[in-house]
């Protein structure tokens, strides 16, 4: 059996270009805000953030607040935005909500955020995720729209979510088989008309293919996580 690795090159042990004093709690929480907004698809209306155990009772402290806040609204861990991202989102109407969660880590690890988030057309995602050491984060959970999967895995993750039954969601999977896309586990969740399926890559997917994927299943929305 292959072995999976949580670090793909030394360059993530030793950290990436970053604002902040910690690559867990500032660069990590960085890419948990992202994530959430790839799954969301927009500038988020509102974000309710969860923080457990060590993000809990240091987040403020580490600057993980603006970090999670600046990632949800598609800042980079470099983009100098970030230390200002809390006074940016309330200038932009951006309802933002902190709550330190007592107890155990939903996410079994002490670096853990949950995200909530809307925009402005009604859309409602939620991400957990867990930032496991110079700048690289795990994903634990991704809901959209009442649809849930829960999960274990690194980035690069492709999520795709819309109108579909099990049918649909079987032809979509061969198409991306057919176009070469490697993924490590096949996660879904299809109830009625709504259908969730979140792919943790093995390798980066080309800017094009995600064009080609977005332009063939325009009715879906088609996030890329890395």
């Amino acid at each position: 059996m292959a072995k999976s690795y949580d670090y793909q090159s030394a360059f993530d042990i030793i950290g990436p270009v970053m604002m902040g004093p910690s690559s867990s709690h500032t660069a990590g929480a960085v890419k948990i805000g992202n994530s959430a907004r790839a799954v969301l698809g927009d500038v988020p209306k509102s974000l309710e953030i969860r923080y457990y155990e060590s993000f809990a009772k240091t987040h403020q402290g580490h600057g993980t607040d603006v970090a999670v806040v600046g990632g949800a609204m598609g800042y980079s861990t470099f983009d100098n935005r970030i230390k200002s991202a809390l006074d940016i989102a309330k200038d932009e109407g951006i309802a933002v909500e902190i709550i330190e969660d007592e107890g155990e880590s939903i996410g079994q690890h002490p670096n853990c955020a949950y995200i909530k988030a809307d925009d402005a057309n009604g859309r409602h995602i939620e991400v957990i995720g867990i930032s496991i050491g110079g700048g690289t984060i795990k994903l634990k959970g991704i809901h959209v729209n009442g649809l849930e999967v829960e999960m274990n895995h690194g980035l690069p993750i492709l999520e795709v979510d819309g109108p579909a039954d099990k049918a649909q969601i079987n032809h979509l999977i061969n198409d991306l088989n057919d176009m070469e896309i490697e993924y490590k586990d096949e996660l879904t969740q299809v109830n009625d008309d709504k259908s969730l399926v979140v792919l943790p890559l093995n390798k980066s997917i080309k800017e094009s293919t995600l064009d080609t994927i977005r332009e063939k299943y325009s009715d879906f929305n088609v996030s890329y996580i890395n």
